[in-house]
């Protein structure tokens, strides 16, 4: 489930920014944290060890092959972290972050889905036997105004921030999929931020979304 909660806006001011605005260029500001588009590439160093370079294939292949459900899916991946993490056996919580551990390696690698084809990636980072902390890495689907003539609500011109997993991400490592899942992470927030650039672009919303395990060899 993806939700739009709309800060409260002044009418007035709206009017005015639709009068005398122009469109902005489109900037694609949603950052990982880190160089590139996404944290999943070849360079990244905590990407750099023997489980990283499938973990990066998986991950590119997995974006490819999972159409959004309607609009287009945002250039720019967003990642958060939490350090430690552990909540309970399977469960992963705490205060994220903007960014993407690099002081370990990564060595795990968790789904999730949402019914819009957003896509949640999971990564556990390790320091020899010592667990780091924990990546969370969001793929995003742009998700349109509900309003006629104003741009998306959720789209590449708009950064993200401000992550929120209130009741923990329920992960799973059976490798059915050939990686674990995300058995359950429900209503999570993250904040869509006003583009200043465009006059039209709508208020800063909180975004709702539920991700669950992905469909894979017949098993979910």
């Amino acid at each position: 489930m993806k939700l739009r909660l709309n800060k409260t806006m002044n009418l007035c001011l709206i009017a005015t920014a639709l009068l005398l605005g122009a469109c902005g260029k489109k900037e694609n500001k949603v950052s990982s944290g880190i160089a590139g588009s996404s944290p999943f590439y070849t360079g990244n160093p905590a990407l750099s060890g023997g489980a990283g370079s499938t973990i990066i294939s998986q991950v590119q292949s997995i974006k490819a092959n999972v159409p959004c459900n309607g609009g287009y899916r945002l250039t720019n991946d967003v990642s958060f972290y939490v350090n430690g993490g552990y909540v309970g056996s399977n469960k992963i919580g705490g205060n994220f972050q903007p960014g993407f551990l690099t002081n370990g390696q990564v060595n795990k690698l968790w789904v999730g889905v949402s019914v819009f084809r957003d896509l949640m990636f999971v990564t556990q980072v390790t320091n020899g036997s010592q667990v780091v902390g924990f990546n969370v890495t969001m793929s995003f689907c742009e998700m349109k105004s509900s309003s006629p003539g104003l741009p998306s609500i959720v789209s590449n011109e708009r950064a993200l921030k401000g992550f929120v997993a209130q009741s923990g991400i329920i992960v799973d490592s059976n490798t059915y999929c050939g990686y674990g899942v995300v058995d359950f992470a429900y209503n999570t927030y993250i904040v869509s931020e006003r583009s200043l650039s465009n006059p039209y672009s709508p208020p800063d919303a909180w975004i709702q979304t539920s991700f669950t395990k992905p469909t894979c060899n017949g098993q979910f």
